[in-house]
């Protein structure tokens, strides 16, 4: 980068490696300097624009990709861009489920060691959201019952007992309803996506 100054005019720059928003650097006697007195410093001041889909800490980065829910059964491929233009084609053999990381080594940000000859790269971590379809109806929720392993065998209970009742759940808005958990928790529980069978 080249920084234009009042003494010298202008000033070839090397922006470090690791450099942090806020973070300065200080040339000693190249600033502002009046006759008979000794030249100020030079200050240059970092500014670190946020990227749209990418996040950094220290030598690594992050992002989250959202996947539909056939993907995350089935595995997915689909591709990121890197900060210096190229495409990576990203693939899953095996299942994802919300919320997890994957990783993949030596596509973060540059990182000198004293330790290494060579330039070291930190790593690119991918968390992923899984799109859940809104609705499904009875046919293809059978389908799915038919496919998934580990399947509920129906319930045992006598459901014309007195101490019997049945209820059905509704979608929880945390907007408007009281917070999840116990009274004491200072976080609220959003709640998971959820597949809701349309009754014909």
């Amino acid at each position: 980068a080249v920084v234009s100054t009042q003494s010298t005019g202008k000033l070839d720059l090397r922006v470090p490696y690791d450099c942090r928003d806020g973070q300065d650097i200080v040339f000693d006697g190249l600033g502002h300097h009046l006759p008979g007195e000794e030249a100020g410093d030079a200050v240059v001041l970092f500014r670190v624009t946020e990227h749209p889909t990418l996040s950094r800490r220290g030598c690594h980065l992050y992002t989250r990709r959202e996947i539909s829910l056939s993907e995350a059964i089935c595995g997915l491929q689909t591709s990121l861009e890197t900060l210096d233009g190229r495409k990576l084609l990203v693939q899953s053999g095996g299942s994802l489920s919300p919320g997890c990381v994957r990783v993949v080594e030596g596509e973060g940000m540059p990182s000198p060691s004293p330790h290494h000859r060579h330039m070291t790269y930190g790593n690119l971590y991918i968390e992923f959201s899984v799109r859940f379809p809104e609705s499904l109806d009875r046919e293809t929720c059978e389908q799915l019952r038919d496919l998934m392993p580990n399947r509920s065998s129906p319930i045992d209970i006598d459901r014309s007992r007195e101490d019997v009742e049945e209820v059905r759940v509704r979608e929880y808005d945390p907007a408007s309803q009281p917070s999840f958990g116990r009274e004491d928790s200072e976080e609220e529980y959003e709640g998971p996506p959820g597949v809701q069978c349309v009754h014909q």
